[in-house]
């Protein structure tokens, strides 16, 4: 029964209705498609996550979709056993995954990844229009909640002064202007692990992220947990512990807030007023909180306040 559940695609999805649209909730993580027990342990710590918190709006896979054999097709069997079925149950199954490409989805599963989304493949929740694209999440008073570009920083070096002209037009286009910017890619461009700081995408993408406002850089890539802060630059979250082997965390330095060599993941819950950050490890168990009030910018670190929310331990 197991085996055949295994190879049987699952139903479309039905999006959740009935939400309200001044808040947005969802999970992040990177570095998750091993397809091993672990991957599978997280994606059940996400589903108690949000049956705990009664929501949750999308998911955002930070890269490194695919590890080991690259998929052939959009019927390959990858595709149920390191993502369709991994994350289930009356959650998971409701909400878009919101991908973007790592390493190790090069040079050879990125394709068949941008196609399974369109074409809508499998239960549909896999969302990857393009190699870089922009989405608006949730509204308030006529402005979109939060506005996220996701990045492509595995695609070739000649393609970054597209993915920055996208950034630009995301956020200085005429209109409403979004709350919340966020941008999501694989590659931290500040990160205090075994993989150390990108002095090219310093050099790159952090002038853009600056001059844009954007609130907070999602990534992956190390496999650990970090929040780093500097003032006047985006918070840094690394949340790449989905499913692959560990790396551990050293000391960090002053503009590291939070570092853990957990499996895991980051959840996030914005509205107009409050972004709340936590990092949860692959039992469901909060390992620390944070909270922005929109009225202080750039996320400095003045603005970081510890979550009152009760720390809630699953035995």
């Amino acid at each position: 029964m197991v085996g055949y559940w295994m190879f049987t695609p699952p139903a479309p999805f039905v999006p959740l209705s009935g939400l309200d649209p001044s808040a947005v909730s969802m999970i992040a993580l990177g570095d998750q498609g091993s397809g091993d027990l672990q991957q599978w342990r997280v994606g059940q710590a996400m589903e108690r996550v949000a049956a705990r918190d009664g929501r949750l709006d999308m998911v955002v896979l930070l890269g490194d979709n695919f590890y080991g054999k690259p998929l052939t097709s959009t019927h390959d069997l990858g595709w149920q056993m390191k993502f369709e079925r991994v994350y289930w149950g009356q959650w998971l199954s409701h909400v878009p995954f919101y991908a973007v490409l790592g390493n190790h989805d090069y040079p050879t599963s990125q394709k068949v990844e941008l196609e399974y989304g369109r074409q809508r493949k499998g239960s549909g929740r896999w969302q990857m229009p393009g190699n870089f694209y922009v989405k608006d999440f949730g509204s308030v008073d006529g402005r979109p909640l939060v506005r996220m570009v996701f990045l492509d920083t595995s695609a070739p070096r000649e393609t970054f002064q597209r993915q920055i002209d996208l950034l630009d037009q995301a956020f200085q286009q005429p209109g409403p202007a979004p709350v919340w910017r966020i941008a999501a890619a694989h590659h931290p461009v500040r990160n205090h692990g075994q993989h150390g700081e990108d002095g090219e995408l310093v050099n790159l993408l952090l002038p853009a992220l600056e001059r844009n406002k954007v609130d907070m850089f999602l990534a992956g890539h190390d496999h650990n947990q970090q929040l780093l802060l500097r003032a006047a630059e985006p918070a840094w979250v690394i949340s790449g512990a989905g499913g692959q082997k560990l790396y551990a965390v050293g000391a960090g330095s002053q503009d590291t807030s939070f570092a853990t060599g957990h499996a895991g993941f980051a959840k996030l819950d914005l509205n107009p007023g409050q972004l709340r950050l936590a990092y949860y490890d692959d039992r469901g168990n909060l390992e620390t909180g944070y909270r922005w009030d929109r009225d202080c910018q750039w996320m400095a670190k003045g603005c970081l306040l510890p979550d009152v929310a009760q720390k809630v331990v699953v035995q």
